[in-house]
């Protein structure tokens, strides 16, 4: 990983996803970094290239057409550094989500301990957890040594022991792993990440330093109490980097003009939101939320302290794991302002299976991928809860305080309108109290954080202009009330000097639309014992809200939203929803 600071003029982002590969260009214009564009072309990680160098010469091309800057010498090889005629480029960075997720065993004492701890590791990045070994499982050293051959790990993560804990239990799991490596063929053996008691590095260094590729890192459970993953975390990446070098075709040229840079697009966003949850409101958490085809990321950060969950089991169409026909259908449905048969939707969730990068071709096809996408999120953020109980949430079952939210993902950016976009965040994450729903619409907040490695003010100036939408404020008051209960009362002040008052009803959606440009104060007094984030249950206060894309979205449905079993009551629900957020 790079450490040193660079100040280079000029920086090219690579991001090859499974379905598409984007090079943005940043540069310095009138003494600021801007971002100048993106050039996209199809990922060709996949069949029929088997190879990400292709997609990559092509989004390079593309570009060049966009920005008319040469990046591209004769050779068709990436000029760096920049030249005097302003052709090229003075540093690179990458992301790579493409290809199958990395397959892993666990390997620990406690299952609620040291293997949970590892899980948690691996969620952290592109892996399929495929086993766990534990004191625990009664098995046989034969029974565990076949389950590794078996499963044919790229990755056997080994943790245990508390530091200066136990030491002979935790040799004794390290044989079975000591035998699959030996018996192993040496291009086929795993990379073996050891997680656990320090004390004994020298033991496990000689049991199985000999036998393939070992990295000792730091124990991520020093404590019974404590879980420590910050520096496992970086050689976790250094692991996922030699393993895609190992077996994808195209990974080691990128790496190598990025320097050995190269990481994945989750590193980036846990990288960005911890930038900004240092420059934002230190009583609220930042979140980052990406949908993906290969995986949902969700990223949140809290005075410089940040946490990410990569969860491929529920990206919007894996190839890999074909993770749709896992789907309840009925849940799926649930989201749906039109009726159809469960044998239908599964079809048309294996025809995305199948072509993951294929576009809807139908109002319904669209709104089968949007309520796809909220499903996907509120999935992920039950996996995620445990986690952000230090950002002020507990294990509550709604978002603990987030201030912004900034989301991406094709499904949000290439919906047919914004308010689709608004209400897939809106009933998926189901944010509280005041926060902003911020769109990235270029698809860069993950290059801004692998850009940050090496120039943090690019990043953080990169996104001062203009390269994110503001998609809406939302005020979403917390509490339990009778529908159509008054919970919220609101005097409004315009910039011309206009003055409103409103009532908001508990069970009710409702839009006040502000321009761009624009800017307005609100005097809030929630009532019976709601809270607005200004100081608990019942206290209002003053708040000014700049102008959006939607403007002021005030969400009184409820946390979490109710459930309404009556179909066509909840497909009417649907719609008028939707529609508050359309009205003008």
């Amino acid at each position: 990983m790079p450490v040193s600071f660079v100040q280079a003029d000029s920086l090219l982002a690579l991001d090859v996803g499974s379905i598409t590969t984007r090079a943005s260009l940043f540069d310095v214009v009138d003494a600021r970094y801007r971002y100048l564009g993106s050039g996209e072309a199809p990922s060709t990680a996949n069949a029929p290239f088997h190879d990400l160098s292709e997609g990559v010469h092509q989004a390079l091309e593309r570009l060049q057409q966009i920005t008319g800057r040469v990046l591209l010498g004769e050779d068709a090889k990436l000029i760096v550094p920049s030249q005097a005629d302003g052709s090229g480029v003075d540093w690179v960075v990458a992301t790579v989500s493409a290809g199958p997720p990395l397959k892993a065993i666990v390997v620990g004492l406690l299952a609620d301990v040291s293997l949970e701890s590892a899980t948690n590791l691996l969620s952290t990045t592109y892996a399929q957890v495929l086993n766990q070994i534990h004191l625990g499982d009664h098995r046989k050293l034969q029974d565990r040594l076949n389950l590794i051959l078996q499963s044919q790990p790229d990755l056997i993560v080994v943790a245990g022991g508390t530091e200066g804990g136990a030491e002979r239990a935790v040799m004794q799991m390290l044989e079975a792993v000591g035998l699959a490596c030996l018996l192993s063929n040496e291009e086929n053996r795993p990379y073996v990440l050891y997680v656990g008691n320090s004390a004994i590095r020298e033991q496990v260094k000689k049991s199985l330093g000999s036998l393939g590729s070992l990295v000792l890192s730091a124990n991520i459970r020093p404590t019974l109490e404590v879980e420590q993953l910050e520096a496992a975390k970086l050689d976790l990446m250094s692991a996922f980097r030699q393993i895609r070098c190992a077996h994808m075709p195209g990974f080691l040229e990128l790496d190598q003009i990025a320097h050995g840079g190269v990481i994945t697009p989750s590193f980036g966003w846990e990288r960005v939101v911890r930038l900004l949850s240092k420059a934002y409101d230190q009583r609220k958490g930042v979140m980052g939320v990406d949908i993906g085809a290969a995986a949902t990321i969700l990223a949140a950060g809290l005075g410089g302290n940040a946490t990410v969950g990569v969860f491929p089991q529920y990206g919007l169409a894996n190839p890999y794991l074909r993770n749709l026909e896992q789907i309840p259908i009925h849940d799926l449905m649930n989201w749906l302002t039109f009726d159809i048969s469960p044998q239908v939707l599964k079809n048309t969730l294996l025809t995305k299976q199948t072509y993951p990068a294929s576009l809807p071709m139908s109002v319904e096809e669209l709104e089968i991928e949007l309520a796809l996408a909220r499903l996907m999120l509120q999935s992920s953020l039950r996996e995620m809860r445990k986690r952000l109980k230090n950002f002020g949430g507990g294990e509550l079952p709604v978002l603990p305080p987030m201030e912004p939210i900034i989301a991406s993902g094709s499904v949000l950016t290439h919906a047919a309108r914004w308010s689709q976009a608004a209400m897939v965040l809106l009933d998926g994450l189901q944010p509280t109290r005041i926060t902003t729903l911020v769109l990235d619409q270029h698809h860069i907040m993950a290059s801004l954080g692998a850009a940050a490695a090496v120039n943090p003010v690019l990043a953080v100036q990169a996104m001062d202009f203009g390269t994110l939408l503001n998609l809406a404020s939302v005020i979403a008051p917390l509490g339990q009330a009778r529908p159509g209960t008054v919970v919220l009362r609101a005097k409004l002040t315009y910039e011309d000097g206009r003055e409103e008052k409103m009532e908001f009803r508990y069970g009710s959606l409702y839009r006040i639309p502000l321009p761009f440009g624009q800017t307005l104060q609100l005097h809030l007094q929630p009532l019976h014992g709601f809270d607005i984030g200004m100081g608990g249950g019942g206290v209002g206060g003053k708040a000014r809200l700049t102008g959006s894309a939607l403007g002021v979205i005030v969400d009184a449905r409820g946390r979490p939203l109710p459930t309404i079993r009556d179909t066509k009551r909840r497909q009417e629900w649907l719609r008028k929803n939707l529609a508050v957020l359309e009205s003008r």
